[in-house]
């Protein structure tokens, strides 16, 4: 019988189609899970969506400048013209060094761009997507584009300032290319990837409530101590269904929650049936929380009451 393909995070399509390759990332419970890199083509074409976003804004405060009577406000309002000149440049630091950390510092993790193809930024040892990696990934975008950008402008009568320029924004740029992850400089030195996730609606065949009723496991909302990260995480286990990584699961959740195990050996249910009943019951309490505007991306976020 052949060998059912693997699965990815969050959709039934196997690991690999189309030609992707997986990441293997261990995540804080102590499970490797593999995820789909971003392929070089969804960056570019992410990174490109962005930098038009961030051209529109200079754009409009440009146009909004030539419409209105600047000169005149000049002679008359000294002051307050130099204060509108530093927001002006404050705007455009924000656009160009500060777009990307406000971003990818929120819950989705990702700018428009990466959204709109369905990308994010990640840590690449599973652990939370800390401050100081989107500071230091997106940083690193001065030395990898900006500042050979500019010596490129600078160097426009020099033609050697200008080829070494070129070759260095071009091997930088080109690097995903020769990396199995397609991690950027930036993405090295920080410790993050970018990887694809696909639009998939968590399937309710996980989630047996009425059967999972009917064995007896209930849990309260103190005990539902996890986010929207480990509910995927807990659905790839029971995807994957491999009894050592579901007992090693079960054990950890067990301990977090202080789960009282029943009196009756008889009655005590398989680390399988254990994950269901919590998944079932993380689930709905996450759903419900969503419907009145409470989200929880992880564990390490605030309870939701």
């Amino acid at each position: 019988m052949a060998k059912p393909a693997k699965r990815d995070l969050l959709s039934d399509a196997p690991y690999g189609e189309h030609g992707r390759i997986a990441t293997q990332i261990s995540t804080p419970e102590g499970v490797v899970l593999p995820f789909l890199n971003a392929s070089f083509g969804e960056r570019i074409g992410a990174l490109l969506i962005d930098f038009l976003i961030m051209a529109l804004i200079p754009l409009v405060l440009f146009i909004v400048w030539l419409i209105l009577p600047m000169e005149a406000f000049e002679k008359d309002h000294k002051a307050a013209y130099s204060i509108l000149q530093v927001l002006g440049l404050a705007v455009w630091f924000f656009v160009r060094s500060g777009y990307f950390i406000f971003f990818e510092m929120g819950p989705k993790a990702a700018t428009p761009g990466k959204r709109a193809l369905r990308l994010r930024v990640v840590a690449h040892d599973g652990g939370r997507l800390t401050p100081a990696a989107v500071f230091t990934r997106n940083a690193l975008r001065e030395v990898e584009l900006y500042i050979p950008i500019g010596l490129i402008l600078q160097g426009a009568g020099n033609s050697l300032l200008s080829m070494m320029a070129f070759l260095w924004a071009l091997a930088l740029i080109l690097l995903p290319l020769f990396n199995k992850q397609h991690a950027r400089l930036g993405d090295f030195l920080a410790g993050t990837r970018v990887i694809h996730m696909p639009k998939a609606s968590l399937s309710y065949d996980l989630a047996d409530l009425e059967g999972d009723r009917a064995i007896g496991l209930t849990f309260t909302p103190e005990q539902l101590a996890y986010g929207e990260m480990e509910l995927q995480v807990l659905e790839q286990v029971l995807r994957e269904r491999k009894p050592a990584v579901m007992r090693a699961v079960a054990d950890k959740i067990k301990v977090r929650i202080n789960w009282q195990a029943p009196r009756n050996p008889a009655d005590m249910p398989t680390d399988e049936a254990f994950l269901r009943a919590y998944y079932g019951a993380l689930r709905a309490w996450l759903e419900g929380k969503m419907l009145m505007g409470k989200r929880r991306k992880d564990k390490h976020a605030a309870a939701l009451t």
